[in-house]
């Protein structure tokens, strides 16, 4: 009873939202979301993997990380909670609910990292879209900032430090997600600032921040850029991107990125950290070019390259990419597996939130090659690392499960 309640509320706030994510309808009405599903692992045996149920939720948990003082799980939930587990119970750190804006169910506390230095000031980075009105055109910004812990162990609101703010066209694309590379510096993901078709063009602007992969350096309260180009943009690393909502650093200093498609395909890329590319956004999609407006089939399938026009130069095209099909349409991105269970060490793990379909990409005999993993029953917003080495699997409707190695 108390897992249908929990259905049924996500349910309806599903019903009552005006929402676009990745495949989804890209104007800021109309998209009908697919109906909630709780998880269900049925994972490929060949792997040796356990998959069970680690917590429960009624809000949407979709990032998690460790705190590097007591060792604790930190949750963070998109309406601007974060809450710490212990492995026996779950306790508030920070309510955020009044600084975040979820008027779009896009919007929320977005990102959290822990400052290098968290164990001697208590720092943490945020990065979230701001409240603002829900009437109307956008007004609310993606929002970096810090904020602070206070002489209870929780995150002071009111210690909160904006240190940068980007304007976003619309409520949806905001990516948002922060990265720590070490020596205070950061990744930051941005989104193209939403839309259909990427009506600003702001993928292939590198003038502004939108549709990239943003670096910086955090110390004593301010930050400042990382980057040496000749775009304008200090702080621009990679761009041609339409919704980086999470991405990761392999062993070999390798940038992993899942970035969310459109029309036809959801792509990872991969590149060296510190060699800046184009991915392409929103001139392709996959290996593609991309068409405004949807499908070059009347009957709605992708067949993007049939008029025989070059591709694009000097863009980097993924390694791997999957189509919208057998229900697929949202990517969500993982981890690279130098971690956690022996049988998938060396690959990147991503998962699609429609189907909760997860799979491994893995560099065989020079090719990379994609393998699915199983699947976790659907609607995955998020992957973490647990406490004890184990994948953590966040779902929408609240769900997270674990994937381990069987003993």
């Amino acid at each position: 009873m108390r897992h249908l309640l929990r259905v049924l509320i996500a349910a309806s706030i599903l019903v009552l939202s005006t929402a676009s994510s990745g495949c989804m309808s890209e104007s800021e009405e109309g998209f009908e979301w697919p109906e909630p599903v709780s998880w269900d692992c049925n994972l490929d045996a060949s792997y040796g993997l356990d998959c069970d149920l680690f917590l429960e939720a009624f809000d949407i948990p979709h990032q998690s990380l460790i705190n590097p003082v007591s060792g604790e799980l930190w949750i963070v939930y998109l309406s601007g909670y974060i809450k710490s587990w212990d492995g026996d119970n779950l306790e508030l750190v920070a309510d955020l609910s009044e600084v975040v804006n979820r008027c779009h169910m896009e919007q929320g506390l977005l990102g959290v990292a822990f400052e290098d230095d968290f164990a001697t000031n208590g720092t943490v980075l945020i990065s979230y879209v701001a409240e603002g009105s829900c009437e109307g055109p956008n007004q609310s910004n993606l929002t970096l900032a810090t904020i602070s812990i206070d002489s209870e162990g929780l995150l002071d609101p009111s210690s909160i430090s904006i240190l940068k703010e980007i304007e976003q066209p619309y409520r949806n694309h905001n990516g948002g997600y922060l990265l720590p590379l070490g020596d205070n510096q950061y990744l930051w993901g941005v989104g193209d600032g939403g839309g259909s078709d990427d009506p600003h063009q702001n993928g292939q602007n590198n003038s502004t921040p939108l549709g990239s992969i943003l670096m910086f350096a955090y110390e004593q309260g301010d930050i400042s850029p990382v980057v040496q180009n000749q775009t304008g943009n200090q702080y621009l690393l990679h761009s041609g991107l339409r919704n980086p909502w999470r991405f990761d650093i392999d062993s070999y200093d390798r940038l992993w990125i899942a970035d969310v498609g459109q029309n036809c395909y959801e792509e990872v890329n991969l590149v060296p950290l510190m060699e800046s590319a184009n991915f392409g956004w929103s001139e392709r999609e996959g290996e593609h070019r991309f068409y405004p407006n949807g499908f070059t089939n009347e009957d709605g399938t992708c067949n993007p390259d049939e008029d025989g026009s070059p591709l694009p130069a000097g863009m980097t095209d993924p390694v791997g990419f999957y189509p919208h099909e057998n229900g697929n349409c949202s990517i969500t991105g993982g981890f690279w597996m130098d971690w956690g269970p022996e049988s998938l060490r060396n690959g990147y793990i991503y998962g699609d939130f429609c189907t909760g379909s997860i799979w491994i990409i893995e560099e065989i005999d020079g090719e990379w090659t994609e393998t699915k993993i199983g699947n976790s029953g659907g609607m995955i917003v998020g992957f973490g690392e647990g406490m004890n080495g184990e994948i953590i699997v966040f779902h929408w409707t609240g769900d997270i499960v674990e994937i381990s190695q069987k003993s």
